[in-house]
């Protein structure tokens, strides 16, 4: 499951969700988590990498990028949803 970016058009908040492809327009007919108002649009942020296999452990965190992931995680901000994600995503 890939993150996909969306903007709020009315208050320009941006945010990404965590959902299966066959999901990600879904998001557009939701209201935006910051303002409540259903004028959310999915934009593309940033390109991933997709297709390259780079052994078993791509997405094993690990060292310092892993502290750093973890206080990611627990940063203040982040909500127990994102938290999860994050630590599913970079194998916390």
């Amino acid at each position: 499951m890939p993150f996909y970016d969306y903007k709020c058009l009315e208050c320009q908040e941006k945010f990404e969700l965590f959902v299966p492809m066959a999901k990600r327009k879904k998001a557009e007919k939701d209201p935006c988590p910051s303002c409540g108002v259903k004028r959310v649009k999915q934009v593309i942020e940033s390109c991933p990498n997709v297709g390259v296999d780079m052994g078993k452990d791509i997405h094993k965190a690990t060292g310092a990028f892993k502290d750093a992931m973890q206080r990611v995680a627990e940063a203040p901000g982040m909500s127990k949803r994102r938290a999860a994600d994050f630590k599913a995503r970079y194998n916390l």
